[in-house]
């Protein structure tokens, strides 16, 4: 098992559990996500992340940036400004479940919930 967490936010990689191996969680929430959901998850929001981290840069003091990406099943939108940015996803499953959730980290929780996730990822394919 493997697990991370801060202020916030939480992870926890369990591949004893079956199905649904990973919990994501946030201030008074949680959810259970299958690999896939996992595996697409992480990649969304890395790829969002470095986005955002390409642009700050040229942004203008409180000028305000709305980054979407999709990747099935999430949605992820990205919204901040030079100074930090808060994260919602749109889980929208099609499998036998039918299931579907938002969750949503505020500004001062997604640096290290984005650190975390990049760690998780690296250490589950060494």
């Amino acid at each position: 098992m493997i697990k991370q967490e801060g202020q916030g936010w939480r992870i926890i990689r369990d591949a004893s559990r079956g199905d649904f191996s990973t919990l994501i969680g946030g201030q008074s929430w949680a959810i259970e996500l299958n690999q896939f959901e996992w595996e697409t998850l992480v990649n969304v929001v890395i790829d969002l992340s470095d986005q955002y981290k390409n642009i700050k840069e040229e942004l203008m003091g409180e000028e305000d940036i709305t980054l979407e990406m999709e990747s099935n099943p999430w949605l992820a939108i990205l919204q901040g400004d030079q100074y930090g940015w808060n994260l919602k996803l749109i889980l929208e499953s099609s499998d036998s479940l039918n299931r579907g959730a938002e969750v949503f980290w505020p500004r001062d929780v997604t640096f290290n919930l984005v650190k975390a996730m990049r760690i998780m990822w690296d250490s589950d394919y060494l």
